[in-house]
């Protein structure tokens, strides 16, 4: 049997009602999102790919402030993608080219181990632990590392783990003297509260570290799938890196980094609040109704997703989401996020809260079922 990866379980799972599995944003418009796409006829009509590239240096300013990071056009190239996992492609590529091992976060979406597998890069774990455990910690790892690259995810997928101030610029100090390079995945930032931003641009630029960072807005808004992610590029590695992506992509749509654009202006009127009160909003009902005896939130709360721990004896992540499926509600298993260590994930899930509250409350009311049909409480 072929070893299916989350991402297709996440396509088997689009046609039902009840998908709670991929973590991009399916929801209701709201009235104001509405009336940004009442005019998408009109931004059609007025998109013009002579001014794209205009456009897109004004959306990637917009974009970066409303995560509070700084744009710096004299430092860092933004090159547009079609997907954040096109953009890792292209960094996997590199990494082959220039025979460069990584470390790489442990627990993440299992698509990013992929993709560098697949590209023959040796890699090696940056558990997360290690940001969360204390300086000890986290210098103990730096002294073993013997990786080329570090490649993070902050806000982590799927624990919502953040990368703090101090590790980060520890983490980057440590890559300018040992001449690593950085890799990093900011695609949930819009998710974090003002006290947990900084400015990862500001620090890596005045560091003058070799880094790539990766911006996406899937996760985000309910545009149908159009979105606007982006590489953010460090000046030495430029000229590689946009050889490669040229060989993807001429330019992305100015419709929609226009209608991106729109979503954006949108956000600023209060910084990004009403994106995340839906989802504090979900999570709150999702936890008054489930049984905290059967699944227990093992998260940092800072994801537009759930990571639940299977606290039941006897069951595990996969069986719960298999018995969850046969019912209508879909999610997925925590195992193929360890991409190094698959016993680490066996009692968890993970579950999409980007979604229209009666979703996450028929979900929930199927969760509570399942637990007195099982009746191991």
């Amino acid at each position: 049997m072929i070893e299916r990866n989350l991402t297709q379980e996440e396509v088997d799972a689009l046609p039902f009602e009840h998908n709670l599995s991929d973590g991009h944003a399916f929801r209701s418009w709201t009235h104001a999102e509405s009336a940004i796409i009442a005019q998408s006829a009109r931004f059609f009509a007025e998109s013009d790919r002579r001014g794209g590239q205009r456009a897109e240096a004004e959306y990637i300013r917009r974009y970066l402030a409303l995560g509070g990071q700084s744009y710096i056009p004299d430092y860092f190239t933004g090159l547009m993608s079609y997907s954040a996992s096109m953009a890792v492609e292209i960094v996997a590529n590199l990494l082959r080219l220039r025979r460069l091992s990584a470390a790489l976060i442990e627990p993440c979406f299992d698509n990013i181990a992929d993709i560098l597998r697949r590209h023959r890069v040796p890699l090696q774990p940056f558990p997360e632990t290690v940001l969360t455990d204390g300086t000890a910690a986290l210098e103990a790892l730096l002294e073993t590392l013997t990786a080329d690259v570090i490649f993070l995810v902050s806000p982590n997928n799927p624990t919502g783990t953040v990368v703090s101030e101090a590790a980060f610029t520890r983490i980057v100090e440590y890559c300018v003297a040992e001449g690593k390079l950085l890799v990093l995945d900011g695609c949930f930032r819009v998710y974090l509260s003002d006290e947990e931003v900084y400015d990862h641009y500001r620090i890596l630029a005045a560091s003058g570290i070799d880094c790539v960072v990766i911006e996406d807005t899937g996760k985000v808004w309910p545009a149908a799938e159009l979105k606007a992610p982006f590489l953010s590029v460090s000046p030495r590695l430029v000229s590689a890196v946009i050889g490669m992506h040229s060989d993807f992509l001429l330019h992305l749509s100015p419709f929609t980094v226009r209608l991106i654009t729109e979503f954006v202006c949108l956000a600023e009127a209060d910084g990004g609040r009403y994106l995340r009160e839906l989802v504090v909003e979900n999570r709150t009902l999702f936890q008054s109704r489930i049984p905290g005896s059967f699944l227990r939130t093992d998260d940092t709360q800072k994801l537009g997703l759930a990571w639940l721990e299977v606290s039941a004896g006897g069951l595990d992540g996969e069986g719960v989401r298999r018995l969850l499926a046969e019912r209508g509600v879909h999610v997925l298993s925590g195992e193929r996020f360890y991409w190094s260590s698959p016993h680490l994930g066996r009692r968890h899930l993970r579950m999409a809260l980007l979604r229209d509250p009666d979703i996450i409350v028929h979900a929930s009311a199927v969760i509570a079922d399942l637990w007195d049909e099982l009746g191991v409480g």
